[in-house]
């Protein structure tokens, strides 16, 4: 064989190499890729996997907790209750403040947030949200009729290891909606179940 001859069968050889290496990759990432859609449906939901894993908790006075979140100079927020009205028109969620610092806590205004129409807010949990993530709606604490909110009022300081119960009335999210984030000036956001209306 001429050198031309052998140049020209080693090209065709690596002409054929390359063509059946492109089949074998094209065959091996399709399954993959099927694969990888088949798995989709079956995977859990963003806000189903970012639900609190301590929902069934006791706290320390053997009250169910939802979540618990610590906010500034060690106040602790535990929700021990999110209900739905037989109305389906709002929500009340319950909860305690516990200082679980060495020094009183004389921080309590900062929990009426920043409204100033609303009445007395300055000692109350006026300041509370909840958002509705699935629909990027936020809800805020109801109001009476004199302009105060329909939530716990006249809070006072906090002594070294006191723990007050608090409330607040919100509009209900759809009856859908089974979590929502609650916040209060100074906490970072707890996701909370809601249940339907009883």
């Amino acid at each position: 064989m001429t050198v031309r001859t052998i140049l020209r069968a080693a090209a065709v050889l690596g002409a054929g190499s390359l063509a059946l290496t492109a089949c074998t990759t094209s065959d091996n990432s399709s399954p993959q890729t099927d694969r990888s859609s088949e798995s989709r449906p079956g995977a859990p939901a963003p806000d189903q996997s970012s639900a609190p894993a301590h929902t069934a908790a006791p706290d320390d006075d053997g009250s169910r907790v939802l979540a618990q979140v610590i906010g500034r100079d060690s106040i602790v927020l535990t929700i021990t209750g999110v209900e739905r009205a037989a109305s389906g028109k709002n929500v009340t969620v319950s909860a305690t403040l516990k200082n679980t610092g060495a020094k009183g806590f004389f921080g309590i205004s900062a929990y009426g947030g920043t409204d100033a129409s609303i009445k007395g807010r300055m000692h109350s949990l006026a300041g509370a949200t909840l958002t509705d993530t699935t629909h990027n709606m936020r809800y805020y604490v109801l109001r009476d009729t004199a302009g105060g909110c329909l939530c716990s009022t006249a809070l006072r300081a906090l002594k070294p290891g006191e723990t007050v119960p608090v409330f607040a009335l919100f509009p209900a999210p759809p009856a859908s909606v089974r979590s929502v984030d609650f916040q209060l000036p100074t906490f970072p956001n707890a996701t909370i179940p809601v249940g339907a209306a009883r």
